[in-house]
């Protein structure tokens, strides 16, 4: 990683023991280590975000450069790549602001864009002399009917919806028209950047690196609307069955129709491509409740920092579910999980299978009598050396119920809707393993679903988190596909529990084999997901002990092999986790690394760039 003077010495002056470690870790031919170290004493730099940005800018335009090269003189042609931006002028706006936003448009590095704007009280407003920016004749009453009349206006491909207190960076613009270079002649989905913060004197802050797309993600948190291109066809068709909406929500609306209704295809571009006011995304309007009930004709409920939340349906007659929790002694523990599931739980259709895996402590014994005298309850012996995944096997054979729940018997119970609210997702069609939003006994996160990739493993996504903190972008919060959950707390239909195999007995006793589950879930079309709404406390490995304690460690790295061999785990990019963030961080730190293509399709030789100059603006 190449470093300038600059650099260098802010590196040392900010940092000393950084870099005092990380020289120890070079010296002692600890490379890897040295340039991770490395790379994240870097990302806490204060110009770290900005040399990104300029680093993503060459990198597209080189992009273009290349798609030139291949497809000749039409890429060079201004309404081959031409992009529409719309900006609603509504009846309160600042000035300064939509001064502002103006000039973000004409301060694009990408020049062939065509600018439209309406006005929603029909008051004239100054506006620089540029024959790509036009008026629509009219009063537009809300933002819906002038995003309708844009659309209807634009004669290009895209349109780029931009609210008069956003911002959009020199190269939104040129990120999309890159983009778009390589895939002439294919579909065209709805497009989407990644957002940060500007400020009243201009700094820009704060990146939201987000995840590629998820249905489910955006029902809870709109993560599109600010930083997406629309493609105008089908726009136009999807907006004639859009109800007028509050200002502010009518993309939303429009998204939901696309996205959701007309299954229109959505794409993630790796790119900041809006600059919008602080905290602006974790505003939320009741309109925007309004049209999320609407679209999925069910309650929509408001949530903490702008999210929102789905209440699915659960069946009239609730299917049985046979909760499985292994246990060795530790009865204070199993009695907490046990008397949590049968009394404090409000699901009412289940069953307990306690697998008792060698319990010698006579208070064990005494519990395993008392409790197998409810009708509930099941008590079975398993008389062998500890294996995670052959104990819930057995289990889930014995079991009645067309779901499981596997549950640790470190877990306390203290919401009784939890199994409910995993419930509602489970049975969905084509649901596979359903998680829970485990804590600490401090209420801090344990787990939050699980990042593949993470450590070159797996790791558990906002771990340590604390209670009330909207993290990351609140993504803890929010219900959304994930890639793995753990088997702490999880739920499964039993039918495609044993399709898959179930869990791996052999090569994945105790480590990881919840992850190879969900990911052969995964394999077989199945979709995961995180939901936040079940809440459990996880006494976290208190009955057996950490994998990597001594005794444990040499199995622990076998297993580890066996995860990182079969998927891939080393190069395994989680749709949940941006390339841009830190892969050995539970916490979700930006890493800054050097920005990647904005579509893999073309060369890495280095080539000419061929786009033209900046266009003319005034600052």
């Amino acid at each position: 990683m190449f470093l300038n003077l600059q650099e260098f010495v802010l590196l040392i002056l900010l940092h000393p023991n950084k870099c005092l470690a990380i020289a120890f870790w070079y010296i002692t031919r600890r490379r890897m280590r040295a340039l991770i170290r490395l790379r994240n004493a870097i990302a806490t730099l204060p110009f770290a975000y900005a040399r990104w940005r300029a680093r993503c800018a060459r990198v597209d335009r080189d992009t273009l450069s290349a798609a030139a090269s291949v497809f000749g003189q039409s890429m060079r042609d201004e309404d081959s790549q031409s992009i529409t931006v719309h900006i609603h002028i509504p009846e309160i706006v600042s000035v300064e602001d939509l001064a502002k936003a103006v000039a973000s448009v004409r301060c694009q590095v990408w020049p062939h864009w065509r600018l439209l704007m309406t006005v929603q009280d029909g008051a004239a407003h100054v506006l620089p002399e540029d024959a790509r920016i036009t008026v629509l004749a009219g009063t537009h009453v809300s933002h819906a009917a002038g995003l309708r009349a844009a659309l209807d206006a634009a004669n290009t491909e895209y349109l780029v919806s931009l609210r008069p207190d956003c911002r959009l960076p020199e190269s939104a613009l040129v990120a999309y028209a890159a983009w778009l270079a390589v895939r002439q002649g294919t579909g065209r989905p709805i497009l989407y950047g990644d957002q940060d913060e500007i400020d009243r004197r201009g700094r820009r802050r704060l990146p939201w690196f987000k995840p590629d797309w998820d249905p489910e993600m955006f029902l809870a948190q709109d993560y599109l609307s600010a930083s997406c291109a629309l493609p105008i066809a089908a726009a136009r068709t999807a907006i004639a069955d859009l109800a007028e909406t509050g200002d502010g929500v009518a993309v939303y609306g429009l998204l939901l129709e696309m996205a959701l209704r007309a299954d229109c295809g959505v794409e993630h571009i790796y790119r900041i491509t809006v600059s919008t006011p602080p905290n602006f995304w974790s505003r939320l309007s009741p309109d925007r409740i309004a049209l999320l009930a609407n679209a999925c004709g069910i309650e929509a409920q408001a949530g903490p920092f702008g999210t929102a939340s789905i209440c699915w349906p659960l069946p009239e007659v609730p299917p049985l579910v046979s909760v499985i929790i292994p246990t060795r002694d530790h009865v204070e523990l199993l009695r907490t999980c046990v008397e949590g599931v049968l009394v404090r739980t409000r699901y009412p259709n289940l069953e307990i299978i306690i697998l008792d895996n060698g319990s010698v402590e006579p208070e064990s014994l005494a519990f395993f009598i008392e409790i197998a005298k409810n009708t509930r309850v099941r008590v079975i012996s398993w008389h062998h050396p500890y294996n995670y995944s052959a104990i819930n096997n057995f289990a889930a054979s014995m079991a009645s119920g067309d779901y499981l729940c596997l549950l640790n018997n470190d877990i306390e119970i203290i919401d009784s809707d939890w199994l409910s609210e995993l419930m509602r997702y489970a049975v969905r069609p084509g649901a596979g393993a359903v998680g829970a939003r485990l804590l600490y006994p401090d209420f801090s996160i344990q787990h939050a679903g699980i990042v593949v990739g993470m450590g070159n493993a797996a790791g558990h996504a906002h771990r340590g988190l604390p209670k009330g903190s909207a993290g990351y972008f609140a993504n803890a919060l929010v219900a959304h596909g994930a890639t793995a959950v753990t088997a702490a707390c999880l739920v499964v239909r039993r039918s495609l529990f044993e399709v898959v195999g179930g869990l791996d007995e052999d090569d994945l006793r105790i480590a990881y084999n919840d992850v190879d589950l969900c990911l052969k879930l995964r394999q077989a079309g199945a979709q995961n997901y995180y939901v936040p709404s079940a809440v459990l406390v996880h006494h976290e490995s208190k009955s057996r002990g950490l994998d990597t304690s001594p005794e444990h460690l040499a199995r622990y790295l076998s297993e580890l092999e066996t995860l990182q061999g079969r998927w891939d785990t080393k190069r395994f990019l989680d749709p949940a986790h941006h390339p841009m963030l830190d892969r050995e961080s539970e916490t979700y730190k930006p890493a800054f690394r050097p920005p990647p293509k904005v579509h893999p399709l073309l060369p890495d030789a280095e080539v000419q760039r061929s786009i033209p100059a900046v266009a003319p603006c005034d600052k």
